[in-house]
């Protein structure tokens, strides 16, 4: 984020906020801000304006692996199991 506030002239909180506004699963982002300077900063992202380059590196900066359970859960085994796919075979 550093960089690309660099790039663009902006603060690291703006490029921030701008960022995870760009998210369509975020629809009710919350500025964490505690004084007027930072609330003032924190609007300040609603004119950044990315480009397909340096949104391409914030995302991949932003990208995490979700882990356990969550890569368990995504398992083949675990979705027929939960999706009612799984099959008994009975012992005769």
């Amino acid at each position: 984020m550093k960089e690309v506030a660099t790039e663009l002239g902006r603060t690291p909180a703006q490029i921030g906020f701008a960022w995870t506004l760009r998210n369509p699963a975020v629809t009710a982002p919350i500025i964490g801000a505690r004084t007027p300077a930072q609330s003032k900063d924190n609007l300040g992202a609603m004119e950044v304006d990315f480009t397909a380059a340096q949104l391409a590196r914030l995302d991949e900066a932003g990208t995490i692996e979700p882990g356990y359970p969550h890569a368990m859960l995504a398992s083949d085994h675990i979705r027929k199991a939960t999706a009612g796919d799984l099959k008994f075979e009975t012992r005769h």
